[in-house]
């Protein structure tokens, strides 16, 4: 979300138009593909169709590039001519695929990569296909796994914020172990397991900008946020919202809720920031406007990393900088259980990773400024979710770097 996050703006300064835009649509036109394929981080590769001179047509060769060696599903579309048929020849790594192209066909394989490259190959009978090529890892090369707690059922949806109580944070493996869905050769820099009875000032203050009530995040939020609403107890960080009466910005607000900071007492430049989270909601509907972020020093110049963003009911992942806020939203249901939300910033790419399946790449405007750790519980009736009484849950907020 765009926000004013400069202790020196005006509250509120630098909104955008619609946070919640990202590229989610596909549209064919002319020979050109672009995929969305919701879940998915994928390149896409545009050849235009042309007659064979001989007896088989000249093959279409795809190089993709992956961050990790494992096992990958590669899913290819195939656009043929739609009154006339061909056959199509696919040689994905060291995988082979016959194919019958007529219109749009997919073709879905799973392969080992055990580099970083895999090259897919496509011959036409008689034409020159055309196809788009997505990968998804289903599977690390690497025996490190990162247990999280599975999905929970959850009721249906209300048409009010029911108050869950859920069952306290498990034990989770060692941070040692490194963050879900991405290992490798990683330091721990920043660690809090919640195991206290208080929130360790030492690393986190309460409050944004300013101790005590202090003014929300945008000036037509609902909120102001009180320490309170701040609570560590039974190894967990609990932030909520109640329904309280407080002033704060200079308006009288009718909400109460939590959010820390870890604003000059630790930040960091590159790495990857990982927390496990119980996200406020029901029915797949995250309430609110809960959020995971990093922010630094002068926004928008350095940038502001979305790691979990509930934005209209959905999880979704943002970097905003002075040209623009590139991202997306999963739709997948984060409500009625722990989950892990991650991100690798690295110089010139962020990716994202939702119980450690990466679900986003942004490369673009990617800043290297140091951030610090931004957890919230905010509520308006523009952005978020439906508003009501809630609490986010933190079992931990992890730092690694390189």
């Amino acid at each position: 979300m765009r926000r004013n996050r400069s202790r020196k703006q005006p509250v509120g300064a630098g909104r955008p138009v619609d946070p919640r835009v990202g590229p989610r649509y596909a549209r064919l036109h002319r020979g050109a593909i672009v995929l969305a394929l919701a879940g998915l981080v994928f390149a896409t590769t545009t050849v235009a169709s042309a007659p064979a001179s001989t007896a088989h047509a000249a093959a279409v060769v795809v190089t993709e590039r992956v961050s990790k060696p494992g096992t990958y599903r590669v899913t290819i579309i195939i656009v043929g001519s739609a009154k006339r048929a061909d056959r199509v020849r696919l040689v994905v790594g060291s995988v082979s695929r016959d194919a019958i192209a007529a219109g749009i066909t997919t073709i879905s394989v799973e392969v080992h990569i055990a580099g970083h490259t895999l090259t897919v190959r496509a011959t036409g009978h008689r034409l020159r296909p055309r196809i788009a090529v997505s990968l998804r890892r289903i599977k690390l090369s690497t025996k490190t796994q990162h247990i999280t707690t599975p999905l929970k059922s959850a009721p249906a949806s209300a048409p009010t914020v029911p108050v869950v109580t859920p069952p306290a944070a498990q034990p989770t493996t060692s941070p040692a172990a490194g963050p879900a869905g991405d290992p490798g050769n990683w330091r721990l820099t920043f660690d809090d397991e919640f195991d206290g009875n208080a929130l360790n000032t030492a690393k986190w203050s309460a409050g944004w900008f300013g101790s005590g009530i202090t003014q929300p995040l945008t000036p037509a939020e609902l909120e102001c946020f009180d320490p309170a609403e701040v609570a560590v107890g039974g190894g967990e960080l609990d932030l909520s919202m109640i329904a309280k009466s407080e002033t704060c910005g200079g308006k009288t607000r009718p909400y109460a809720s939590g959010i820390v900071t870890t604003n000059g007492k630790f930040s960091f430049t590159y790495g990857f920031m990982e927390a496990r989270v119980w996200v406020p909601g029901t029915g797949g509907v995250i309430s609110d406007w809960p959020d995971v972020w990093l922010d630094g020093q002068s926004w928008p110049t350095d940038g502001e990393i979305d790691i979990m963003e509930g934005l209209s009911g959905q999880a979704c992942w943002h970097f905003h900088y002075p040209g623009g806020g590139p991202g997306d939203c999963s739709s997948a249901s984060f409500t009625g259980g722990w989950h892990t939300f991650g991100a690798d910033w690295e110089p010139g790419s962020i990716t994202y990773y939702y119980d450690g399946t990466a679900v986003g790449t942004i490369t673009s405007g990617v800043t290297g400024a140091p951030m610090y750790i931004i957890l919230s519980l905010a509520a308006d009736t523009v952005n978020g979710g439906p508003v009501g009484p809630a609490t986010i849950r933190f079992d931990y907020v992890h730092v690694w770097q390189h």
